[in-house]
């Protein structure tokens, strides 16, 4: 299955995306239990939205897409 550019570029972010979820979960785990609970749950949401576009990302990164350009005829 040959890659195009953009479904190239498309894995390189999920695997930040993925990194940034990783991150943003542990910082919400180690956080002291004096922190508000605007701070942890501004945490949990980036980490959420991290993960669900990696995953997204990763699918259309991962998709078999058709050659669609037009024949000469």
């Amino acid at each position: 299955m040959k890659k195009r550019f953009l479904q190239k570029v498309s894995t390189v972010f999920a695997i930040i995306s993925f990194i940034a979820a990783a991150i943003t979960g542990i910082w919400l785990f180690t956080l002291e239990a004096g922190a508000s609970e605007v701070y942890r749950s501004s945490l949990g949401a980036a980490t959420f939205f991290f993960f669900m576009v990696g995953i997204v990302l990763h699918a259309i990164g991962g998709a078999n897409l058709p050659n669609l350009t037009p024949g000469k005829d």
